[in-house]
């Protein structure tokens, strides 16, 4: 495949070829029509950007992916490149190094944000051109797009009628761009779009969105997307709220025709090939979206769906964990992949419509993996002793997503798992227990959970929270916790996290506790609105694994504090031995 991306570079001038993981939504999660990345270089990770010269190439991946990068490019002329280690350039800074006088670069300009394409552009020699470069990756994979059903989100799910949030929405955007001028306001993001017009796809698997683009001006709005697909309630709730639909083929096209004096759009939500023309042209007026589009945060009517879906969540998860631990007893444990499979149907039993991404069931070293998949034919089996991870979450239809992890004791653990285990249950209820201004950004929080991972000298690679969508994506990038400030938006109530410190020992073992949180508000302090984290996931964590000499007095309480309302919330819905096994396995007294 890299020998054929070559002949195609070689036939169009092109020295040094990118190929993004990016679909032309910019979406985390792609359709396999999308995947030329994964294709060319044989990396299965979801984040990685792989560069194509004559005679070298190279792949760019967080730490996430370390590991499973350096399995799966094992014997290809591929090199990986550590992204944020000492000593590993960017890819800005190997081609600003490497690219010479004159010099062609070529990506299709629909994987690249606007606004990481002008950073790059930027970098580079004067002297270099950029130029779009789909036409080399035309044909490799099969580019058919499947649509499937689009349906509308019941009011009674969705809190606000799609009228509602357009109407909020003009007035955003009128206040931010007071100018006395004509607007058309372009939205590519998937998750965006199905929250403002309140519907839900199948286009993508385990994000429930369809492909589609969206032109919003003062008075009109206009969807693209497969109208075939659309059910006659949707139809018909389009219809009322004056909303106009086109076919998603003809999006392209129609920017040649857009008569407004401005275009508004986020840079990093669309691609470059969309707003190009337009910033050429003098009409761009750059947003970020979340700033109009308030989807990150849920009103009143999607925390109770979100907190329906948690119980749900927790009833399931409860009884995955007693059942590992039955089998670990009775060493009749399965192998991982079949562990996982066995999780997902009990999921999908107890009212989950999906799951929100593929399983991560990981046992001892193989934890240290981050985004770990286990294989069908290739998958470990799993002993009675050591630690389990599983990193899992369901899509339920309508109310809400989850995303849980739960690291297992299956037996006799050593000292050093019990006291990363440990280390990490502190972090986590640190965050828990966080009380913060409101508006804070995550990276104000992120040493809350980090610095207990530091003195006891680990380091977390990954970001130790991330949004969370309502029946939506499971990762909202709109909301973070990280050491790295960047356009995520301010924590206010409403806004959903995750929690999830975690400690890796490459070869033995990984540890991560992960709990979904809803920023609530904590009353004030001189006048200044403060919040504080309301806990929706609600299943214990393994008191076989926590070293209760490590736990401070507050740390004890907060988890006592935590394990009363997991039985408050969760256990009237729980049979009478699952209850009795959910008290022998919590400390409530």
């Amino acid at each position: 495949m890299l020998n054929e991306i070559r002949q195609r570079m070689m036939q169009n001038g092109i020295d040094w070829f990118t190929v993004y993981s990016n679909d032309p939504h910019l979406s985390e999660y792609t359709a396999q029509c999308d995947r030329y990345r994964e294709k060319i270089s044989g990396f299965t990770g979801s984040a990685g950007t792989l560069l194509v010269g004559y005679d070298e190439s190279y792949l760019w991946t967080d730490s996430r992916y370390f590991l499973q990068a350096a399995e799966e490019l094992d014997g290809s002329p591929i090199t990986l490149m550590r992204s944020g280690e000492s000593g590993v350039p960017t890819l800005e800074g190997f081609l600003r190094e490497h690219m010479w006088d004159g010099q062609v670069l070529a990506f299709d300009k629909k994987t690249i944000s606007y606004g990481d394409y002008k950073r790059l552009a930027k970098t580079l020699p004067d002297s270099t051109r950029i130029v779009d470069g789909a036409a080399v990756l035309k044909d490799l994979i099969d580019k058919r797009r499947d649509f499937s059903g689009i349906h509308d989100v019941p009011i009674d799910h969705c809190g606000k009628s799609t009228g509602e949030k357009l109407k909020s929405l003009r007035t955003g955007i009128s206040k931010k761009f007071p100018q006395d001028k004509t607007y058309t306001y372009i939205i590519s993001d998937l998750t965006s779009i199905m929250w403002l017009f309140n519907l839900r796809g199948d286009d993508i698997v385990h994000v429930p969105v369809a492909y589609s683009y969206a032109c919003i001006t003062a008075h009109e709005a206009t969807l693209y997307l497969s109208r075939k697909s659309l059910s006659p309630e949707a139809v018909k709730m389009l219809e009322e709220a004056g909303v106009g639909v086109r076919e998603y083929s003809e999006f392209y096209k129609a920017l040649g025709d857009v008569a407004t004096d401005i275009v508004i759009a986020d840079p990093y939500k669309n691609n470059a090939r969309i707003l190009e023309n337009f910033d050429t042209e003098g009409m761009l007026e750059e947003c970020i979206d979340h700033e109009l589009i308030r989807k990150p945060v849920k009103n009143s009517t999607e925390i109770k769906g979100m907190e329906n879906a948690h119980i749900k969540d927790a009833v399931t998860m409860i009884r995955f964990i007693k059942a590992v631990k039955e089998k670990a007893a009775a060493n009749d444990l399965n192998n991982e992949y079949e562990l996982g499979a066995f999780l997902d149907d009990m999921r999908l039993q107890n009212g989950c419509s999906d799951l929100s991404f593929d399983t991560i069931c990981a046992y001892a070293h193989n934890a240290a993996i981050v985004h770990y998949t286990a294989q069908k034919d290739t998958s470990a089996d799993i002993q009675p002793h050591g630690l389990l991870l599983v990193d899992s979450g369901g899509q339920y239809r309508f109310e809400g997503t989850t995303d849980i992890t739960r690291t297992i004791c299956l037996g006799e653990i050593t000292e050093e798992e019990k006291k990363a285990y440990t280390t990490v249950l502190r972090a986590n209820l640190r965050l828990m227990d966080m009380i913060f201004p409101e508006g804070s950004k995550g990276v104000l929080l992120d040493a809350a959970a980090e610095e207990i991972l530091w003195e006891n000298g680990y380091y977390c690679g990954h970001g130790i929270g991330h949004g969370v969508g309502c029946y939506l994506s499971v990762h909202e990038s709109e909301a973070r916790i990280s050491r790295i400030a960047g356009r995520e938006c301010g924590l206010v109530p409403g806004i959903i996290v995750s929690d999830e410190p975690g400690v890796y020992v490459e070869g033995k073992f990984g540890v991560r506790l992960e709990n979904l949180l809803l920023v609530t508000a904590a009353g004030k302090i001189e006048e200044h609105n403060m919040c504080r984290f309301t806990p929706l996931t609600l299943v214990p964590f393994d008191v076989e694994a926590v070293d209760r000499s490590m736990l401070s007095k507050r740390e004890t309480e907060i988890l006592l504090g935590y394990n009363r309302l997991i039985w408050e919330k969760v256990s009237p819905f729980l049979e009478e031995d699952e209850k009795d096994w959910l008290k022998e396995n919590i400390d409530i007294d």
